[in-house]
């Protein structure tokens, strides 16, 4: 892969949900799954279109959607601590 960061990605609560390959600069709107380096909740076994969840407090933290033909799971932006690089 490119040159980046690996970025622990936490829900509000502050339960760290996983660690992520962040290539590039700016916000993390979108989680690809395959950049997924450890996946702590589980989004890696999940179908398209589903709604995962906080395990902690069991806030929704986004959808799993196809974003250029690879899963990827759009964060909803409340639930996750805010992050910028």
């Amino acid at each position: 892969m490119k040159t980046g960061k690996l970025i622990d990605i936490e829900c509000q609560c502050g339960r760290l949900l996983f660690r992520y390959f962040k290539a590039g600069k700016g916000r993390i709107i979108k989680c690809i799954i395959s950049h997924i380096h450890e996946d702590l909740v589980g989004l890696s076994r999940v179908s398209t279109f589903s709604k995962p969840l906080c395990p902690a407090c069991g806030k929704e933290l986004g959808i799993i959607m196809m974003i250029h033909g690879e899963p990827a799971l759009k964060l909803n932006q409340g639930t996750i601590k805010g992050i910028r690089i």
